[in-house]
């Protein structure tokens, strides 16, 4: 085991392959997050990589065993590096002993609290992302340093083993959305636009407007998920209200859609806009009409949507999935738009 300096792993430099390095992570080990995925990227470069589920060891032990349980994992790895998620199964005591004389990050998903910094949530992540040498956010990075923290912008990502799968009829439609209901702007988008065209929804907390979408009552994951990309024409995108002051923040389902096979149309924020170009990776709103306007384009070019969907697959498979992510994150480098000019 070679324990070098970690800056020595930044990705894309030429060269001498750089050392492998004990990787540990605190978060969810569910396959579909980020923090499963990004461990199996460090495997795959090389790297050892732990993942304690901390909030799956307090459910089991409690709390207070889960404070000692954490800190002895990580006496005994002995990590060069420490990635933090969330960490809300942890006392803030207990990060800073994991973390202590060791280069670390977080990176935080949920860019659009920066705005609610007493919701409990989001209180207990600044108080555990002040500590980190670098907080790397999906956005916002301006507002987050408001908070006293090191903010640096690092987009999210999607698991590389994400593919398209063959088209199946029972996943059909025009458009297709994925995601939560848990906001009402976005469900009324929704619903105007399935006036227009047929509109499948999938995920969990929509009920409130079961009776006006057609909405499939439960979630898709994995291949599934895939299904409903590949066997839909469109696969949208829509902010929610929290995040409709994005300028650069994107949600992972971005990225996850267009390996799925998904021909993506979301809103074209300025600096998402600059992250995939419109026409040539995917498609970008800024309005609901244009919204209405450019699905009936591609809705009607389908060798079109196909030339789109298919350049961007390739694009985001090249430089945004977590395999592309670990040399910012253990450089704790900004991270680098390879469109930028």
């Amino acid at each position: 085991m070679v324990r070098a300096t970690v800056r020595l792993n930044a990705g894309g430099a030429t060269g001498p392959a750089p050392p492998r390095v004990r990787v540990l992570l605190i978060g969810s080990a569910h396959p579909w997050r980020m923090e499963r995925a990004l461990q199996r990227a460090l495997r795959r470069a090389g790297h050892r990589a732990l993942l304690i589920d901390d909030r799956r060891l307090k459910r089991r032990l409690g709390r207070r065993l889960t404070q000692e349980v954490t800190r002895r994992t990580a006496r005994w790895f002995r990590p060069d590096f420490v990635l933090l998620s969330k960490c809300h199964a942890l006392d803030v005591e207990t990060v800073s002993a994991v973390i202590r004389g060791r280069p670390n990050a977080m990176w935080y998903h949920d860019a659009g609290w920066f705005a609610e910094p007493e919701r409990p949530d989001v209180k207990a992540v600044i108080e555990v992302g002040r500590l980190a040498d670098v907080f790397f956010v999906t956005g916002y990075e301006e507002e987050w340093r408001r908070h006293g923290l090191r903010a640096e912008f690092l987009p999210a990502a999607a698991d590389r083993h994400i593919v398209p799968v063959p088209p199946r009829p029972e996943y059909a439609s025009e458009i297709a959305f994925t995601g939560t209901g848990y906001d009402a702007t976005r469900a009324e988008f929704l619903v105007d636009l399935s006036r227009h065209f047929r509109v499948r929804v999938w995920g969990t907390r929509w009920e409130p407007w079961r009776d006006r979408l057609d909405w499939s009552g439960r979630p898709v994951e994995g291949e599934e998920f895939a299904a409903v990309c590949s066997s839909s024409a469109i696969t949208l995108g829509i902010l929610p209200a929290a995040m409709r002051t994005a300028t650069n923040a994107a949600s992972d389902r971005t990225w996850m859609t267009i390996l799925a096979g998904g021909f993506y149309l979301g809103p074209g924020v300025p600096g998402v806009a600059q992250l995939l170009r419109d026409g040539e990776h995917c498609a970008w709103y800024g309005d609901f009409d244009e919204c209405v306007a450019k699905a009936e384009r591609y809705l009607r070019d389908p060798a079109g949507r196909e030339r789109v969907r298919a350049a961007g697959e390739r694009f985001v498979r090249q430089h945004h999935t977590y395999d592309a992510r670990i040399g910012p994150l253990l450089a704790r480098e900004p991270f680098v738009n390879p469109l930028a000019d």
